[in-house]
């Protein structure tokens, strides 16, 4: 692999979004697939299997050195620590899927030196991807259009649009969101939620509940492109590249004086 450049970075780019639109015809061709449930007591379907074998397959026939950390394979020991690795959700929000919404994407992210370099997240529904990182920005590509720039929007005065999880909430949010004034939600299952902020389309997503770096790391490198930023919910960065490969609990955000809507305690 040679050094990664911006140039490098951008074709990169167009390689993997045309990757996450490979598995996002499978993933649809194997819409209400029966389901399993693995070993950790999560669902799997079909259109997840599937999803990861065009991913690896397609990602090794192009980056052939470049180790892969999936949600549905055992990950290599390459992949930890400061190594450049792949980190793939082949299919982020089965539960979605499962229940026939639509809310649920494939995610794809370069990670390097325990953060991601590069992400992408596709739309199988809807064929859009948004795509980027901090060093060449984040865009949003549709119906095979030319590639948009995006950026994190200003918080409005009425205050931020927070987006959290149609799945996974719990008595912690509702604690972290009563000390917050905002102007509304939006429930949205899988790492959709951080296009949303790319885009400007929401502002802050907290995530008080279980997680793992392939359910963030595309999320991160896309809102770092267009602005924002993912920390700990402590404030630290977060880590890559994990033994474990669980993350802390975090918030993403797209401008940093959301902190000025916290109630005075």
């Amino acid at each position: 692999m040679p050094t990664l450049t911006n140039q490098n970075l951008l074709e990169i780019k167009n390689i993997i979004t045309e990757i996450s639109l490979q598995a996002s015809k499978v993933i649809i061709q194997h819409k209400n697939s029966p389901v399993k449930i693995k070993k950790d007591n999560t669902p799997v379907t079909k259109g997840d299997e599937e999803s990861d074998k065009i991913i690896n397959k397609l990602l090794l026939s192009h980056f052939p050195n470049i180790p892969i950390v999936s949600e549905e394979r055992e990950y290599p020991s390459s992949s930890i620590g400061n190594s450049l690795h792949w980190i793939i959700d082949p299919l982020d929000g089965t539960k979605s899927f499962i229940e026939g919404n639509e809310d649920f994407c494939v995610c794809i992210a370069l990670a390097l030196k325990r953060k991601p370099l590069l992400g992408c997240i596709a739309h199988p529904s809807s064929k859009k991807v948004w795509v980027g990182g901090y060093k060449i920005g984040s865009f949003m590509k549709e119906n095979n259009n030319n590639y948009q720039s995006i950026k994190c929007r200003n918080i409005p005065k009425e205050g931020p649009t927070i987006v959290i999880s149609r799945h996974h909430a719990g008595p912690k949010l509702k604690e972290w969101l009563s000390e917050l004034e905002y102007a509304g939600e939006k429930r949205i299952g899988s790492a959709l939620k951080f296009s949303l902020i790319a885009e400007g389309k929401a502002d802050i997503f907290p995530r008080t509940t279980s997680t793992y770096e392939w359910d963030s790391a595309a999320g991160q490198a896309i809102v770092e492109g267009a602005g924002g930023k993912v920390v700990q919910m402590n404030y630290d960065e977060m880590i890559y590249g994990r033994e474990n490969k669980k993350n802390p609990n975090f918030i993403a955000y797209g401008k940093s004086d959301w902190t000025k809507f916290l109630k005075d305690k």
